[in-house]
């Protein structure tokens, strides 16, 4: 499964990407890609899981079954944008704070139809 060629195109179509990683909902990853380190970008994607994971769990007791497709996080010093694949896959873009995100979200969304056509 080409899944690193993805991410890879991924990370280099958005200016101040720094890594982008598949992974499954128990954190575990299925292939990254990165300019940072292995271990940073897979730490990373593994805690925007769990909190992809929790949101997720708590709309669904506030809305019902409403589904979460991606998520926006912006913190001082990075940019995460987090989307699911389907119900047991997420992919992670880490990004430099000054990302422009409309960009982001397109370059995303293309790289997670790109996964979801290999599963």
């Amino acid at each position: 499964m080409p899944f690193k060629s993805i991410l890879k195109r991924l990370v280099e179509n958005v200016d101040g990407a720094q890594g982008a990683i598949l992974l499954d909902w128990e954190g575990e990853a299925v292939d990254q890609y990165a300019t940072i380190s292995d271990y940073d970008i897979k730490f990373l994607g593994a805690h925007m899981g769990i909190m992809l994971y929790s949101l997720t769990k708590r709309l669904k007791e506030e809305l019902g079954d409403e589904d979460v497709k991606s998520v926006i996080i912006d913190l001082d010093n990075k940019k995460f944008a987090v989307c699911t694949v389907d119900k047991d896959y997420f992919a992670v873009l880490a990004l430099s704070p000054d990302v422009v995100l409309g960009l982001v979200r397109r370059e995303l969304e293309a790289a997670v139809n790109a996964i979801r056509k290999e599963f």
